[in-house]
């Protein structure tokens, strides 16, 4: 991996963390409301109870693979876990110019 690389995965994974607040709070929000206790639901997602622990408390980077299953499993999309209760989208990111997992919805995992 050259320089380039290595930050343009650095820049990226920034960019995921940022929105761990507020696709935890929407992942424990949507769970709840769907009555699906935390060991079924990472059974569900095919993930480990202290992951789901770490992602609902913020402190977890999900890959997009893991962000995809959630929201299946959640019946919504990675679009909606990823918005804020007010439904504003990042307005910084948007003058910025620079891609965020909004745009990445439709990436399918390799």
């Amino acid at each position: 991996m050259n320089l380039g690389q290595r930050q343009c995965a650095v820049d990226e994974g920034a960019e995921r963390f940022r929105f761990a607040p507020v696709f935890a709070a929407n992942v424990q929000r949507l769970r709840k409301q769907a009555k699906i206790n935390k060991k079924r639901f990472a059974l569900m997602v095919g993930i480990g109870r202290p992951f789901l622990d770490k992602i609902e408390d913020g402190t977890a980077n999900p890959r997009l693979d893991v962000m995809v299953r959630i929201a299946d499993a959640l019946d919504t999309t990675p679009q909606e876990l990823l918005n804020s209760p007010d439904n504003e989208i990042d307005e910084e990111s948007i003058r910025r110019g620079s891609p965020s997992f909004l745009d990445m919805r439709h990436t399918r995992p390799l």
